[in-house]
């Protein structure tokens, strides 16, 4: 039961996160959302799937943003 709603809350967090992705990519703020939510500790396939991105494409816009490009 308790796995269950550790499971729940994941996905609400995640729903939440989302949505606040979402609002970013309408702005002008330089942070990409590859970039908030690798930093919010998720990896690049789940990024992909939230985004409904190539998970290559995440990794790559990472590794720009670590360079000092994003």
């Amino acid at each position: 039961m308790e796995n269950t709603n550790s499971s729940e809350l994941v996905k609400s967090l995640r729903a939440l996160l989302l949505f606040q992705v979402q609002g970013l990519d309408k702005t002008r703020d330089p942070i990409k959302p590859e970039i908030l939510l690798s930093r919010a500790g998720l990896n690049a396939r789940e990024i992909g799937d939230l985004l409904d991105k190539n998970s290559a494409a995440v990794t790559k816009a990472i590794q720009r943003a670590e360079k000092g490009g994003a």
